[in-house]
């Protein structure tokens, strides 16, 4: 007989004939709030189902999302806020490059002016993932046949590890992933809403850069920073403060996060058009690959912005993503 029913069949014998001794005065007590003693026994929670074949079936991991509500907001940066960030860039050990323009394409200054225009966009309502996408929900797609492996060495420690945000996946693999969860990559503009909220937040958390809010870098020769305790990656939601007021986690810093949107230009380095959208989707390809957001640990302030943005072609240690739903 368990626990619980050992106490019913006292409380009954109790209430007929009285109750003394540790029992004493319990005669009318009631049941405690957390029930979890029932729960003593029974067979832990699996992610994996048994079929009548005796096949094992892999589930889809179980994402907590945030819903974001459409609206309207104004998408990218103003030339003000543009010269902020040059100015926040300025600040970081290496900050002499940020106003040089000579460092080609990927030129602090150039992937600065690639938020401009600042224009309206307007968005349906949507969901997105509360964390990054973890190593080891990830590799249960991987075992399901659904996605291809990571590329860094089984059992590296700076990245193989259960909690971590996974890294090195391509583009392909993080949609392939998202696809057998349920869901997508969020467009780039649905990312910045959720980030940056309708105020408009410079930093996920708010206006005020602190480097105790995020896990992130430095813009320097030696990009690791330990100031918010972690050299290289951590766990995915370590830095609860900083989440946004809706609740997503480590939109800044940690691991940057591919987007749906191709990465573009103009012929003046602006990466948007300058009239209002409605769900964008961004260009129809770009040759440098495809947008990552959020800045990442080896990143410095002013790319760990809600609006900052930058391509990616291929897998990165320092690029993971999270998975967006259509409501």
């Amino acid at each position: 007989m368990g626990a619980w029913g050992l106490f019913a069949t006292l409380y009954l014998v109790g209430e007929g004939l009285g109750l003394s001794g540790p029992l004493a005065g319990l005669e009318h007590a009631r049941r405690p709030p957390r029930i979890e003693s029932f729960w003593y026994g029974l067979p832990s929670p699996v992610d994996r189902a048994p079929t009548s074949s005796g096949v094992v079936a892999l589930r889809a991991p179980r994402e907590r999302r945030v819903r974001i509500p459409g609206g309207r907001f104004v998408m990218g940066s103003t030339p003000q806020e543009m010269q902020d960030a040059l100015q926040l860039c300025a600040k970081e050990p290496a900050g002499v490059r940020c106003q040089r323009g000579d460092e080609g394409f990927f030129d602090a200054a150039l992937l600065i002016r690639a938020e401009g225009h600042a224009h309206e966009v307007t968005l349906a309502d949507f969901e997105i993932d509360a964390t990054e996408v973890t190593v080891e929900k990830y590799l249960r797609c991987v075992a399901s046949g659904a996605c291809s492996p990571p590329s860094f060495p089984a059992g590296d420690p700076r990245y193989d590890v259960a909690q971590y945000p996974v890294t090195h996946v391509t583009w392909q693999d993080a949609s392939s992933y998202c696809t057998w969860a349920g869901g997508r990559l969020p467009t780039e503009a649905e990312w910045e809403l959720a980030a940056r909220g309708y105020t408009n937040h410079t930093f996920p958390w708010g206006n005020v850069y602190s480097p105790r809010l995020s896990n992130h870098g430095s813009f320097a020769d030696d990009p690791t920073d330990g100031r918010d305790g972690f050299l290289g990656l951590a766990p995915v939601g370590s830095f609860p403060d900083g989440a946004t007021p809706t609740g997503l986690l480590d939109m800044a810093g940690n691991a940057s996060e591919w987007v749906a949107d191709w990465y573009d230009r103009d012929e003046q380095q602006f990466g948007y058009p300058r009239g209002a959208q409605t769900n964008p989707k961004g260009p129809s390809f770009g040759a440098l690959g495809h947008v990552v957001r959020g800045g990442s640990y080896l990143d410095g302030a002013h790319f760990l912005r809600a609006a900052a943005r930058r391509p990616r072609m291929f897998a990165d240690r320092e690029v993971g993503f999270r998975c967006a739903g259509t409501l």
